[in-house]
């Protein structure tokens, strides 16, 4: 998979798998003990000292289970070792320790179905961007993106973030003033972008989808601390991916 530099891609919307349809079917089936609603498993990891993971933590957790999933939250990447019991996989690490074993998990997962929602910087990766080592690539290959730098100065700033109003993500969602810091990202030609932002040098991709495998892949950019978890467009973002990359309202199909 090639990476190109920062643009704004409408690429085609990917078909939902017959296969997501099929567990979906199954689930309903599934022995007393397991939920019968969608489950979600959101994985944070690393280091709270720059990004605000507590707080990220405590509002995925609420904002997943009123969407109706039954959520599990860890703390540390060793869940992903299970990855695949999932149906929705919400992943927010800053740095810390994400072997290239739990990366594997997760890539096999998301190839197999699950869905995968990606947030803000676990895009920043560890080894230098013309060094990715395995597991760096594998991650950013499966999200469709990796993290440049925080351009230009100011590194952070109150922007708007506009949405595309054709896609189901963003359809409806009216673009809102957030204040919050800066990336400049590497986006996978497959990527779609469906929110960005306007900078003095061209658009700066803040939400885009993509397929992998038969998963759905979400990142969405925003995250950084408590001032967009605030944010109830925020919360509806988070909320929509999640049932974006799961879609059991469409078990039936």
């Amino acid at each position: 998979m090639q990476i190109s530099q920062p643009r704004h891609v409408r690429a085609g919307h990917p078909a939902r798998p017959a296969a997501r349809a099929a567990g979906h079917r199954a689930r309903a089936a599934a022995p007393a003990g397991r939920p019968a609603g969608p489950t979600a498993l959101a994985v944070i990891s690393g280091d709270d000292v720059y990004e605000d993971l507590f707080t990220a933590a405590s509002v995925l957790q609420s904002t997943l289970t009123e969407e109706g999933f039954a959520t599990r939250t860890g703390l540390g990447t060793a869940p992903l070792d299970g990855a695949a019991d999932a149906d929705v996989i919400v992943l927010y690490t800053a740095l810390g320790r994400f072997t290239t074993g739990q990366r594997q998990a997760l890539a096999r997962a998301v190839h197999g179905g699950c869905g995968l929602v990606a947030l803000h910087s676990t895009t920043v990766l560890a080894s230098p961007p013309d060094r990715l080592d395995a597991g760096d690539r594998l991650l950013a290959e499966l999200i469709g993106g990796r993290y440049l730098s925080h351009g230009p100065l100011p590194h952070e700033s109150r922007f708007e973030v506009r949405l595309d109003p054709d896609h189901e993500l963003t359809a409806g969602i009216p673009p809102f003033e957030v204040t919050h810091e800066h990336y400049e990202l590497a986006t996978a030609d497959d990527a779609q972008v469906v929110a960005w932002r306007e900078t003095a040098t061209g658009t700066e991709p803040l939400l885009h989808t993509r397929q992998y495998g038969q998963g759905r892949v979400c990142y969405l950019q925003l995250g950084h601390d408590m001032r967009i978890w605030g944010e109830p467009a925020m919360r509806e973002l988070v909320r929509r991916a999640a049932r974006w990359a799961c879609r059991p309202d469409r078990e039936g199909e």
